[in-house]
This record gives C-alpha cells, sequence and structure tokens, in this order.
C-alpha cells in the first residue's frame, strides 16, 4: 500500500504533487511566529510551503521586528528566540522573552592620570568580565583580578534610554504574507485555491510592488461585527453577492489590518462567507462570537476603501501605526510587568 493510500488522496496545491506524511508541511496560515495557530494539514507540500515562505512569509515575520519577543507572544510551537537590540544611546542589550534585558557592550576604558590608573570595564556575562579582568592582569601585574571581581554588578539601562523597536508595514513587506494567508485559508475553508501557484507567485509580485487590489483598512473590516480584542488575529473572506467581489482580510497582532479583492467572478455570484478570530493572548477560537453586517459590508466600494499604499496616505498611516503600537504593543509590554508587580 502505498505511502499516499495511508495518508489520504490529497495533492499539494502548489505544485500538485501527492502529499505524504512525509512531505506535508502543516504550514501555519498565519505565521507561528506571529501567533498563528491555524495549521491546516494536506494542503501544500513542505516545498511549496517552503517556497512561499521565501516569497512572503519571512518577510512579513521580519516586519514585526523584535516586538513579539518583548511581549512574549503565544507561539503554537516553541518559544520567542532572545533578540539583540540597539538602544537610542548606541547601548547594545539581549532581549529575552521574560522581558530580561542583558547589556552585551564590551568595554574596555584605561584613564591614566600621573602615577595612577582608572580602569572601567563592562560586558554581558561574568565569563567575557573575567576575561577583561586577566587583560587588565595582563597590563597591570599588581592587578588583583579575583578581588575586583567581588565588586562587579549589574547595570541596566539608564532611564532616558530607549529600545529601539521598529515596524515595517510597507507594502514589499506584508502584502504577500496577507495573500498567502488569504489563499492557504480559502483552500481550507473552500476546498478552492482560486488561483494556481504560478498565479499565486504572480500576485506576490504585484502586491509586494504596488499594493494591487489591496489596501490598509486602519478602522478594521467594515461590517465585522464582535468583541474588542486587543491582540487578535483575524481572517475573513466574504463575497458582494450582486458584484461577485471575493474580499479578504486579514489583521495580524491587533496591528496590521489589510484587505481587499482578492478575486472576481466578474458578474452576480454566491454568497462565500468565512470568519476566523483567534485571541492571541487568550489562545482560544473566538470566531463564533463574530458576525457580518451584510448592509454595511455590501454597499462599499472596495476600490477605494481604507487607505492605499501612496505618497498622499503615508503620513495618515504612519501616525496610525504610532497610536497602535503605543495602544496595543507598547501596552501589552508594560502590562506584562504591572501584573506581576501586583
Amino acid at each position: 500500500m502505498s505511502a499516499k493510500t495511508l495518508y489520504g488522496s490529497a495533492n499539494c496545491r502548489g505544485c500538485n504533487d501527492p502529499i505524504t506524511e512525509a512531505n506535508d508541511s502543516e504550514g501555519h496560515v498565519i505565521p507561528n511566529a506571529l501567533g498563528g495557530c491555524l495549521k491546516p494539514k494536506r494542503i501544500i507540500c513542505q516545498t511549496c510551503n517552503g517556497v512561499l515562505d521565501r516569497l512572503a512569509d519571512n518577510a512579513l515575520i521580519k516586519a514585526f521586528g523584535d516586538w513579539p519577543t518583548l511581549m512574549d507572544i503565544p507561539r503554537d510551537r516553541g518559544n520567542n528566540p532572545s533578540k539583540i537590540v540597539d538602544t537610542r544611546n548606541g547601548k547594545r542589550v539581549r532581549v529575552e522573552p521574560d522581558g530580561t534585558l542583558t547589556r552585551i557592550d564590551v568595554d574596555y576604558n584605561v584613564a591614566t592620570s600621573g602615577d595612577e590608573s582608572k580602569i572601567a570595564i563592562a560586558a554581558g556575562d561574568m565569563k567575557t568580565v573575567r576575561q577583561l579582568l586577566q587583560r587588565v592582569k595582563k597590563q597591570f601585574p599588581e592587578f588583583d583580578a579575583k578581588a575586583a571581581e567581588q565588586y562587579a554588578q549589574v547595570v541596566g539601562l539608564q532611564d532616558d534610554d530607549l529600545l529601539k523597536m521598529g515596524l515595517d508595514f510597507s507594502p514589499p513587506a506584508v502584502f504577500g504574507g496577507v495573500v498567502t494567508a488569504l489563499w492557504i485559508f480559502l483552500v481550507t475553508t473552500t476546498g478552492r485555491a482560486f488561483m494556481d501557484m504560478p498565479k499565486l507567485q504572480q500576485v506576490i509580485a504585484d502586491v509586494q510592488t504596488h499594493g494591487g487590489m489591496f489596501r490598509y483598512l486602519p478602522d478594521g473590516l467594515p461590517g465585522l461585527v464582535g468583541p474588542e480584542i486587543s491582540l487578535s488575529n483575524k481572517i475573513v473572506v466574504r463575497s458582494v453577492p450582486s458584484t461577485g467581489e471575493l474580499i479578504g482580510y486579514v489583521e495580524i497582532l491587533g496591528m496590521l489590518q489589510i484587505g481587499g479583492i482578492f478575486a472576481s467572478a466578474g458578474g452576480p455570484a454566491v454568497e462565500i462567507e468565512h470568519i476566523y478570530v483567534h485571541d492571541v493572548i487568550g489562545k482560544r477560537d473566538r470566531s463564533a462570537e463574530y458576525s457580518i453586517d451584510k448592509n454595511v459590508f455590501d454597499r462599499q466600494n472596495w476600490r477605494t476603501v481604507g487607505r492605499g499604499p501612496t505618497l498622499q496616505d503615508a503620513d495618515a498611516l504612519k501616525a496610525h501605526f504610532r497610536r497602535r503600537l503605543e495602544n496595543v504593543f507598547v501596552r501589552r509590554y508594560h502590562n506584562r510587568f504591572s501584573a506581576a508587580v501586583a
């Protein structure tokens, strides 16, 4: 009996090769590193999933910078990695998922005045500190390295120093990942791919260049009704029956909100509606709490709703993301530690 028969009769929606237990990717619709936990099986093989990672998903993950670690966003598998981050005052620190910040700069300064020398050293770990002390010992044989080690102390960042934490939500960084998420989600929910792999790759290239038919939706998806969840991942696919437009919407970590026309039937079509909402911090599916107000949704002009990736909208989008950063990510970071203190 073949591996295909044992595992089921599914073929990869990318290359059409049989999917087996050995080559099934179980790829996340929204990347695991961004709190994604929806990972349908028997959709796409490891090779094709790797292609989409390189074309789109890796850039989407990178767009969120070091924030997932700083907020310790729950992952479906594995833990957030530690990150090396620069500060605005020119220091380098290691950021751990538990919030620990460790200076990793190596300083070795000798100031001589007359017969006296003042030595200042700094490092991110005691192993390096001891190596620096031995360096001092070689330069000044009378120096007592063991005694000096006892005076080593942990020094944090100065109060006026801040971490340099960036975000990049430009079309090349995020639009391709949004299209990929919608494509896999549609295959999962409808059984249809709506476009083959070569067409998908072309669409990814188009949206990364100029946005295509997708736009930023700072106020969320028009017509989507449900509770406010500060850190959530959402995917919505719904058709406009009167026009045949298939609208896709992706929201990641309550910060990035993008939607637009994914496909069009060119005329009236049957209604399609699929809603997926995952509470990232609460780690639970809350899709059943959401619905679409058809009157609001169907009257939108999906070619102009929201803001486009254009120079005219650039300032407004920057202001929006600054507010969202403060209200969502920074608040999450501070709440982690204020709750622990309380």
